[in-house]
């Protein structure tokens, strides 16, 4: 019994030490709690913002400068080619439809809006594609696509150094949008019927309620950081 004996000191030692260790292990499961959650956070983000992507075709006009003159040229150039393919867009039923659709109207694209621009009073060259690019977070009305990369109808007016202009193209929201800033209630449908209803949630957060929202701020916040 003697070898089993502590005085109030060893005792005292011993229980400082276990309460250090089992300050230790609590901190290591807080410090890997924090990081599950942050793996998660991150890989649910990107798995949303290319789920979204892979359901959508933008649509991006880049004006030749910043001036007054070239920004309302843009506008009108964006104005003849939806009004041009408006109809024929309409009537794609898939994104892949689009995209073929696209892809071999883009001499007849680039006519239009070099058409336009001539009508404008301007000599500008155009160039036309379908890409991948990089989106910042944009919002139509209620609606706020995150930021990432999305496949993309491209349309450079001459050094194409202007701010850019934007909508989505597939499902067709920007034909019948493109002079408001409200989306209409049949494009809403479009999209929704396109979207799954977790996606759709999180692009319309505004009108979804807290847990969307939520959801819409995670989503961005890891693609703000790429």
């Amino acid at each position: 019994m003697k070898g089993l004996t502590y005085t109030y000191y060893q005792l005292k030692h011993i229980i400082k030490a276990e309460k250090k260790i089992i300050f230790m292990a609590l901190l290591l499961a807080l410090l890997y709690t924090a990081i599950s959650i942050i793996g998660a956070t991150k890989a649910y983000s990107e798995q949303m913002q290319q789920s979204i992507a892979s359901k959508v075709i933008r649509f991006h006009v880049l004006a030749n400068s910043d001036s007054m003159a070239d920004q309302r040229l843009k506008l009108s150039v964006r104005d003849a080619i939806l009004q041009d393919l408006g109809q024929e867009l309409e009537a794609c039923e898939t994104k892949e439809e689009t995209e073929l659709f696209l892809k071999g109207s883009f001499e007849r694209i680039e006519n239009t809006a070099l058409k336009e621009i001539k009508k404008q009073g301007h000599d500008y060259d155009v160039k036309v594609s379908l890409e991948k690019a990089l989106f910042p977070l944009k919002s139509y009305g209620a609606f706020s696509f995150p930021a990432g990369i999305y496949d993309s109808l491209r349309v450079e007016i001459g050094r194409a150094e202007g701010q850019n202009w934007w909508c989505v193209m597939y499902p067709p929201m920007c034909y019948v949008d493109a002079a408001w800033s409200e989306v209409t209630p049949q494009s809403q449908m479009r999209l929704k019927g396109v979207l799954t209803e977790e996606e759709f949630a999180i692009v319309n957060a505004e009108q979804q309620g807290l847990q969307p929202k939520i959801r819409f701020k995670i989503v961005e916040w890891w693609q703000e950081r790429k």
